[in-house]
């Protein structure tokens, strides 16, 4: 790693993370790639959770302080800061399984337009399942006019993009900031997910995932509408829409057939193979989406 420019910076916002931060940091140095720094967003943490990280002696360690202002904020001082060529993205109580960067850097390689890349990932702890992402550019941008085509943690930026486009996360779609992100800079480059494991996403009482889900539900609905007005792409009507981000019912049962309405009545409305393919599609995810949840 040069003084001036590793080539990755690992962007780790942190906010009371005692007891986790360390574990992921483990995860990120045993990468394989030496060339990176661990950019950690200290956020107003009390817990003694950089203490933590400084036990660990790592010279990769470049831990930032801030005012506690939330994660949209620490997620933004993140990419002022970062030095490395490529931003990969991860918080500070989950795991990167061994292989995952440089996965993303050789596809990355591969696609001289790619700016996203993203991975699979698990749920762990108080939910468990494996998460599919789309892998393709087109189908990223499809799974975008539902929904977040990565997890968020999960991807690898180039930071070039970044630079030259200015774009950061918008604290106005807090709790859905990373699928806001995705859809405006999407339109700068190349999108895709490489087909491995790479993020376990640990699902506890005090993730942000589990709370303000009104407060997502709304932000969502405005980031799909406003992407399909951009792409001139509207394959569902607006209640099909909030179905197929939210089906109904909490059982499994409830789940699959909420789904599957949906996109029952939005082939009805906009038929064609696309729609019919994308709908049908997106059944499958209810589905694994609903083991998932019987398995809690």
């Amino acid at each position: 790693m040069t003084a001036q420019q590793p080539l990755v910076t690992v962007l780790m916002p942190a906010y009371n993370a005692a007891g986790y931060i360390a574990d992921a940091a483990r995860s990120v140095f045993a990468q394989g790639v030496d060339d990176l720094e661990l950019l950690v967003i200290d956020d107003g943490s009390t817990d003694g959770c950089i203490d933590e990280l400084s036990a660990l002696g790592d010279r990769r360690i470049r831990v930032v302080p801030q005012a506690n202002a939330g994660l949209v904020a620490a997620l933004n001082r993140g990419l002022d800061e970062a030095r490395g060529e490529f931003i990969a993205r991860m918080d500070a109580d989950d795991l990167l399984p061994e292989g995952r960067l440089l996965a993303q850097l050789r596809w990355m390689h591969e696609h001289p337009r790619g700016i996203v890349c993203g991975t699979d990932y698990e749920l762990f702890e108080a939910m468990t399942g494996y998460i599919r992402t789309p892998r393709s550019d087109k189908a990223c941008r499809q799974r975008l006019l539902y929904g977040s085509c990565h997890c968020g943690a999960s991807v690898l930026i180039r930071r070039e993009v970044i630079e030259r486009t200015g774009i950061r996360f918008d604290p106005e779609y807090a709790h859905a900031e990373d699928y806001e992100f995705f859809t405006r800079i999407c339109h700068y480059g190349e999108i895709g997910n490489v087909p491995i494991l790479g993020y376990r996403y640990r699902i506890h009482a005090a993730s942000v995932s589990n709370q303000n889900n009104d407060v997502q539900r709304a932000a969502h609905l405005r980031i799909a509408a406003r992407y399909a007005d951009q792409t001139g792409a509207r394959p569902f009507p607006d209640d099909a829409l909030a179905r197929l981000m939210w089906p109904s019912g909490s059982s499994a049962a409830g789940l699959v057939m909420g789904t599957a309405w949906a996109a029952a009545r939005a082939f009805v409305r906009s038929p064609g193979a696309d729609t019919a393919q994308f709908g049908a599609r997106r059944v499958v995810e209810a589905a694994a989406a609903a083991r998932a949840r019987l398995r809690t």
